[in-house]
């Protein structure tokens, strides 16, 4: 595997698969428990969002319909029960089956997209609404049509097709006729899709392949006065001869509104022209029918070419003519089709059903797969070969051997094969008594191997054939043959989380105790007058700092991974969301080799995809609405990491329309977030800082990218839990900055303590420039500010008593003393009563009560037990 986003990718995706698991569990025994929903709903929305980075088509509808059931719940409009804990249950193991594809071979099995719609329809059936298809229909079935699984060809009604202009049917038509596959694609857009960015008609254009395209109202249209222009009520129909996962792929943001079915050849004939009459036609249809039951092609297409050359162009006869030419070019020709065409040109009129009852003794034309076998063979085979793959891969185990025999059962007795039936419990009987699944596979060989697996009797309904069948749909389906094959070794080791964090905790506490070790040398000589025991401890605890440094920088280079791991993801992201909205972005990065500890790294993850799925939905303007506004068409999406102090910052920025106070206090009322009241007391940056509220939204209508209200509360909840903060500032008509700053509270950082008002406080040295002592006499007055010149730059000063609140006191030193700092990228000069030592601590954020105090960087304990707080000059200056 040499994609490392998808190496990444897997991972993450196995432990979201296990949050859902766990969670959905706890729903189960507690369908109110807020919490949990949110939690399963919130992994299920990252593994859908991350698997749009890869070619897992499949994978993503059946977790998208996942995540619109979870919506329901999450939303109380739909009840959870143990049946429906079963059903997405058995989704997510489907999905972690196919994540171990994704490591194995890069690549999804060839059955994923059958087994993703059949999963997916019946996810959808509790919601009421089929999958993958407008208005009901399933997405393998047009109406009036039986669904036909994989690419097998389905009957389409000739009114799908009306519309359609002759000549690019006549083109679809020779293509069929010469053995490739052409689709019929039908694409009903939302009526309100234009305020989710989407353009239906760009979007029906990305299809590959394209012979001919038509557009037609949805419904009637009304009186010019009462046309609504924000409501698209077209729909569109379109040949193409791509294959069906490259139409999928073109489609993916749409699929919920796509219908794609293979056509017949005999369902593309469009014949036009004007009637005639005469012998001609009849003597023509008595030969050709001759030729063609002689099996005498080459005659055949000699009378075509000879009738076509003395009959008008315009004729009706003439272009059947004309479309019996091509179905006769074909390597085989299909006889049925031949036929209904000579007779189209004999009688005047095309009947598109198969010829009737062939003359005695002539062997039957080959009919498409879908139509010679029952359409349920494939789906038993299936079955029948997943659980001896199973068996393969878990050996004997009695619970697993049990359900394997029923499902066997079920499906050899919906097929009516009793014989196989006893066969296989006899063997059941036999694997139980030997403890081992050889007899059982022994058995399932036999009869995948034996005849085809059609019924002889009457079948039930469908719904009654496999009544496990959407448990074992589930399972992953190896081809026949191969031996099964186990995860991947791993490259690298793993250690759990819980032991790295378990040696940064023993490393704090090593520090803590080297910082003991210069205090008791400081006892030995003052209180105990012994120099020699002095020096003996400080050469010890030279050694013991150069040790637990090295330990420190080994531990922390364990942890420290650069943000580039969560950054690599997003150009491809924002070029297929640019390309879905209609927008033009140039994505730029910088700061990716800065380094953040692996929890900070593995958790800004989820809050950027929102906050940039955010900027390119609702912040970045169309290219028309930038030009009208004097802006270029290309807008600019900016992700900046840094390092400042013991935080690392990622800000995000776009040059868009910036966010507007008034729409987001309407919105918020209108979802009921917030009060009428409460939101006309808002200030401007109060009511900006709504959009981190659950549920807020000011989509209109709810899609793949916005709408759930489960975007920007998803950063402030992640953020916050890791002791970290959120701030966003906009411009209208200017742009949007979210600045997202998070502790390194697990580093080992260095600071200075200084003394003042006759306490001691810290501050990070990476902002302290240099420590100077002025005199007095140097300190002028600019206005009421006091200020020094240090190489010929004025340093403005500030008494850090004062910003402390803290009372002061007199001292009678002829210099002060300065601490020269950067901060806000600006310099600054502390006053303060005295520099001490410097030293390495781990760090603590605070917490409970003291948690939003501000001015704080956090705390930490000094070698004699005493709690010494550590400054942020950022809030205080």
């Amino acid at each position: 595997m040499t994609n490392p986003l998808l190496a990444r990718f897997i991972p993450e995706a196995r432990e979201l698969l296990q949050v859902s698991a766990s969670g959905l569990l706890k729903l189960e025994r507690n369908p109110t428990d807020e919490t949990a929903i949110n939690e399963v709903f919130r992994a299920v929305h990252t593994i859908k969002g991350s698997s749009g980075l890869f070619d897992a088509l499949a994978l993503t509808r059946l977790v998208h319909a996942a995540e619109d059931l979870l919506g329901e719940v999450r939303s109380d409009a739909l009840q959870i029960d143990s049946a429906l804990v079963d059903m997405l249950l058995d989704s997510l193991d489907q999905v972690g089956q196919w994540i171990d594809e994704l490591e194995r071979r890069a690549v999804l099995p060839t059955d994923a997209d059958a087994v993703a719609h059949r999963m997916s329809t019946l996810l959808r059936q509790r919601l009421g609404t089929p999958d993958d298809a407008p208005g009901g229909e399933p997405a393998d079935a047009l109406p009036g049509t039986d669904p036909a699984p994989g690419d097998a060809v389905a009957t389409l009604p000739p009114a799908l097709l009306a519309r359609l202009p002759a000549p690019a049917c006549l083109d679809a038509f020779r293509r069929a006729c010469g053995g490739e596959t052409v689709h019929l694609v039908l694409y009903a857009p939302e009526p309100g899709c234009f305020f989710n960015g989407t353009d239906p008609l760009q979007a029906i254009q990305q299809v590959p392949g394209a012979l001919a395209l038509d557009i037609a109202a949805d419904q009637p249209w009304g009186p010019l006065e009462d046309l609504d222009p924000y409501q698209c009520n077209l729909h569109f129909a379109l040949l193409s001869t791509a294959p069906r996962p490259e139409i999928e792929q073109a489609m993916r943001y749409e699929l919920d509104r796509v219908t794609i079915a293979p056509a017949r050849a005999r369902d593309l004939v469009r014949i036009e022209g004007a009637a005639s009459d005469g012998p001609i036609w009849d003597d023509f249809r008595a030969a050709a029918s001759a030729f063609l039951d002689a099996g005498r092609h080459d005659d055949l297409r000699k009378a075509v070419a000879a009738l076509r050359s003395v009959a008008g162009p315009t004729l009706w006869r003439r272009q059947a003519l004309d479309w019996l030419e091509v179905a006769l070019s074909a390597g085989e020709p299909d006889r049925d089709l031949v036929a209904a065409l000579v007779a189209a040109a004999g009688t005047g009129r095309f009947d598109p059903a198969p010829a009737g009852p062939r003359p005695a003794g002539e062997a039957p034309a080959q009919q498409p797969a879908s139509q010679a076998a029952d359409p349920r063979e494939d789906l038993a085979r299936t079955v029948l070969t997943s659980q001896q793959r199973a068996l393969e891969r878990t050996g004997y185990d009695a619970e697993r051997l049990a359900s394997v025999g029923t499902v066997v059962g079920n499906v050899l007795l919906s097929l009516g094969r009793d014989a196989e039936r006893g066969a296989i419990r006899a063997a059941l009987d036999e694997a139980r008594e030997t403890r081992s699944v050889a007899p059982v596979l022994s058995a399932l060989s036999a009869v995948l191997d034996g005849a085809p697996l059609q019924r002889v009797e009457a079948a039930p309904a469908p719904a009654e054939a496999l009544p496990q069948g959407f448990a074992e749909d589930a399972a992953s389906v190896p081809v026949a043959g191969k031996e099964p094959e186990g995860r991947l070794a791993a490259k690298s080791l793993k250690v759990d989380q819980a032991k790295i964090d378990l040696l940064m905790n023993l490393i704090g506490e090593l520090v803590v105790s080297k910082n003991a070790l210069p205090f008791l040398a400081k006892r030995a000589e003052e209180t105990y007058a012994s120099r020699e025991m002095s020096r003996e401890i400080k050469e010890q605890y030279a050694v013991i700092d150069r040790l637990a440094q090295e330990m420190q920088g080994a531990i922390m280079q364990v942890r420290m991974l650069p943000v580039a791991e969560i950054f690599d993801r997003f150009p491809r992201l924002v070029r297929d969301l640019a390309r879905k909205l209609g927008k033009r972005i140039d994505l730029v990065l910088e700061g990716e080799d800065t380094a953040a500890d692996k929890t900070i790294i593995e958790a800004l993850g989820d809050p950027l995809l929102h906050i940039v799925r955010n900027s390119l939905d609702h912040g970045i303007e169309a290219p028309e609405e930038r030009r009208a506004a004097g802006k270029p068409a290309t807008a600019r999406l900016l992700l900046k990491a840094r390092q400042e102090a013991d935080s690392v910052v990622i800000e995000v920025q776009d040059n868009g329309r910036g966010i507007d106070p008034a729409r987001i206090r309407a919105a918020a009322v209108a979802k009921g977030v917030v009060g009428q009241e409460e939101a006309d007391r808002l200030s401007d940056q109060e009511a900006i800082n709504l959009i981190y509220r659950p549920g807020f939204s000011t989509a209109l209508e709810v899609s793949d990218l916005s709408g759930r209200g489960v975007g920007m509360d998803v950063v402030l909840t992640t953020v916050e839990k890791l002791g970290g903060q959120v701030s966003v500032s906009s411009r209208l008509g200017e742009g949007t900055t979210t600045r997202l700053a998070l502790p390194l509270s697990m580093a080992v950082t260095r600071i200075m303590i200084v003394e003042t008002a006759g306490s001691l406080y810290g501050v990070p040295m990476d902002m302290i420039v240099e420590t100077v002592r002025v005199p007095r006499e140097r300190i002028r007055m600019i206005k009421k500010a006091e200020t020094f010149v240090l190489r010929e730059t004025i340093i403005p000063l500030l008494r850090l008593s004062r910003l402390l609140h803290l009372p002061e006191q007199p001292r009678g030193e002829a210099d002060a003393a300065v601490l020269v700092c950067h901060v806000n990228g600006r310099r600054v000069g502390l006053i303060i009563d005295n520099f001490r030592e410097g030293m390495d601590v781990i760090l603590k954020p605070l917490e409970g009560v003291l948690a939003g105090i501000g001015g704080y960087a956090g705390t930490t304990l000094l070698g004699d037990g005493r709690v010494l707080l550590v400054l942020d000059l950022r809030e205080l200056l």
